[in-house]
């Protein structure tokens, strides 16, 4: 039984609905000069918090924007709406310090100012936060306090938060009739409200109770009903998480063959969002279950999976953990700091308060001062002179600093040149091994190809390459492990083994030539279980036989034909060590006059841009060649690239492009 059902007070405690909307017409009100500031900070307030959990990147670009308006408002309220904001992003992207520091603010300036509702979604999202960190007793103790003023101003939206939270501790503290109880008071509330991921929520606390319970009947009712909810709120962690749940309650009555298409479902939402933690529990049930049904086979397979699983689980669990033992010792150290500052508050109080009670007489007081200040008139002189010379020695030791500083700058900038200088000329050597543009052009005709060949740095792990042997001409498109110098390095050994495959060893089938590579790559590079090596598709057309075969890792070539996209086969495995090490595929396209091929490595559908901040994908890089293939290659060329710098936009380019389009 997993418990991770909580929910995070961030819905919106006053504002604007504008997401019934579409969001490029929200945009274009947002950035109308006449349209008002107050305006604008809900457009982006609202558009951030839509895109929280499906998008984290473009609500961190949208809330930015909001804060700009927040901040000009002068309204504490609307301050204390981003500052919760912001929390909540920080919160969502696992920098707890962060996502603590603003709820801070938050709580700090809605008790100022008498903000019931900041106060309240403050408390309850540093609750939320403490129940990540599995501190429970101080989770309950924010919780609790945020459940006071929610019953005060009978908020039905936060209050069914706040009891699906406390059903979720009590679980945590095995006090099973308490959770079966809050978690009932939640659903109450969720389904008049007909909040699909709150009753969604709901459900899972309620079966984990009854799970506790020993229930088995009705804690299987409620995980079945978690499960519905959680596929129609495309929900994939709750979805796994309830799929184990029930597999488990079938498990439990030995109804094997119940319990194993549920931990199937599990392991492959598992693997598509990378919950390892989940992952390894699948394994080992189904190991479990294979066992006692006498499929040893399928249990030794589900055990090496989970042992596989287990071993990279520790590697990212000794992190988590160091990382959550940060966050514990920098919050132990703000409590402290804290406490200090409330000391010294008061103390001074007390100072005053005595001060004010005490009566000085007058005349003593002036006697003192005009003594002392004889005394401090004469320190002071032997103070000034004495500054006088130390700072006369300080000068002198800044000028002497300054020039240091001067020559290692120059030093630094130096080295930089050199470096910069030695990167350049290892661009030369890196495109000379290229494909040439003259060679490229008695093979495939001037005007029936380009390459788009647009390296995120200097020196690029992309690379395409062609050489001829026995009437065939070979063209590889491939993506290096790497980008960079790394990258770099990697392609120019990738380059030197496919020479040699083609060239020396005179191996001359696309599948066979991926082979030898491979082996030669494991051979040289993966001694250490280091997995380098490349993604790619190495095309051979034979001029006498008229015939065009490639053989791809990863990389999926489409042809256009007639006004639709035909994606072309593919093995999925890299040409280096990985999960698979099976023989490449060899296959033949059989082209039509009017065809238009392309090969491209992932930099291009992996860029983010556009107004959302969102991954260019291959879909709508697919649909961007169909709209274009028409035009002349040159054309498809510069419109790829100008259309991959209008997506990216401000933002950094995340990898290197690679495209090539051959029309026939």
């Amino acid at each position: 039984m997993k418990i991770s059902r909580f929910i995070i007070l961030i819905s919106i405690f006053f504002g604007s609905n504008f997401f019934g909307a579409n969001v490029d017409s929200l945009l274009k009100v947002a950035n109308n000069p006449s349209t008002q500031d107050s305006t604008k900070f809900f457009i982006y307030y609202d558009m951030a918090w839509d895109y929280l959990y499906s998008n984290p990147d473009s609500a961190y670009l949208f809330s930015k924007k909001a804060f700009t308006f927040a901040k000009k408002s002068g309204s504490p309220r609307i301050q204390t709406k981003i500052l919760n904001l912001m929390g909540s992003y920080f919160q969502v992207k696992g920098d707890f310090v962060k996502a603590i520091d603003y709820y801070q603010k938050s709580l700090n300036l809605g008790e100022q100012q008498k903000i019931d509702e900041a106060v309240l979604v403050a408390l309850g999202n540093i609750g939320a936060i403490y129940i990540t960190m599995g501190q429970n007793k101080r989770a309950l103790e924010y919780q609790l306090r945020s459940l006071s003023i929610a019953q005060k101003l009978n908020n039905e939206n936060k209050l069914a938060s706040i009891y699906n939270n406390l059903s979720l501790l009590y679980n945590n503290f095995q006090d099973f009739n308490k959770a079966l109880d809050y978690g009932k008071k939640s659903l109450a509330i969720y389904i008049k409200m007909n909040s699909v991921n709150g009753i969604c929520s709901a459900y899972g606390n309620i079966g984990n109770a009854y799970m506790g319970l020993n229930n088995l009947d009705e804690a299987l009712v409620n995980f079945i009903k978690n499960n519905e909810l959680a596929k129609q709120a495309e929900n994939p962690y709750e979805e796994c998480t309830s799929s184990m749940d029930i597999g488990e309650i079938y498990f439990k009555r030995n109804q094997y063959n119940l319990a194993i298409p549920y931990y199937l479902k599990a392991e492959k939402i598992a693997e598509e969002i990378e919950d390892y933690s989940d992952l390894r529990n699948v394994y080992m049930s189904l190991y479990n279950i294979y066992k006692k049904t006498n499929d040893l086979k399928k249990a030794l397979e589900s055990y090496e999976k989970f042992v596989f699983v287990f071993e990279k689980l520790n590697e990212t669990n000794s992190k988590e953990e160091l990382h959550k033992k940060e966050i514990e010792f920098e919050f132990n150290r703000r409590a402290v700091r804290d406490s200090i500052k409330n000391a010294q508050e008061n103390i001074i109080k007390d100072e005053k308060i005595k001060a004010n009670k005490a009566q000085i007489d007058k005349d003593k007081i002036l006697k003192i001062a005009l003594t002392v200040g004889f005394i401090l008139v004469f320190m002071f002189g032997v103070l000034i002179f004495n500054r006088f010379r130390i700072t006369r020695r300080q000068k002198e030791i800044i000028e002497i600093k300054s020039k240091q500083t001067e020559e290692q700058k120059e030093i630094i900038e130096n080295k930089n040149k050199e470096i910069t200088d030695s990167i350049n000329y290892a661009k030369r050597i890196q495109y000379t091994l290229l494909a040439h543009t003259d060679f490229l052009d008695d093979h495939l005709g001037a005007n029936n190809y380009f390459t788009l060949f647009h390296p995120k740095d200097i020196v690029s792990g992309d690379f395409y390459w062609a050489c001829e042997q026995n009437n065939k001409f070979f063209l590889a498109v491939c993506d290096s492990t790497g980008h960079g110098v790394p990258g770099a390095f990697m392609s120019l050994l990738n380059i030197g083994f496919l020479s040699e495959a083609i060239n020396e060893k005179l191996i001359l089938q696309p599948d066979k030539i991926l082979n030898y590579t491979r082996e030669k790559l494991i051979n040289s590079i993966s001694k250490e279980e280091q997995k380098d090596g490349f993604d790619g598709v190495i095309l051979c057309i034979d001029k006498a036989l008229n015939k065009i075969t490639y053989a791809s890792a990863n990389n999926s070539p489409i042809i256009i034909r007639g006004g639709q996209i035909i994606e072309l086969p593919k093995d999925k495995m890299p040409v280096g060590k990985g999960e698979r090490e099976e023989a490449f595929t060899l296959n033949e396209i059989k082209i039509e006059t009017g065809d238009t091929l392309y090969l491209y490595t992932d930099g291009y559908a992996d860029q983010f841009g556009g107004p959302k901040g969102k991954k260019y994908k291959y879909k709508q890089l697919n649909n961007y060649l169909l709209n274009i293939h028409q035009l002349p290659v040159k054309e498809q060329n510069s419109n790829l690239l100008s259309n991959f710098q209008y997506w990216k936009g401000e933002l950094e380019q995340v990898d290197d492009v690679c495209i090539i389009g051959i029309k026939f």
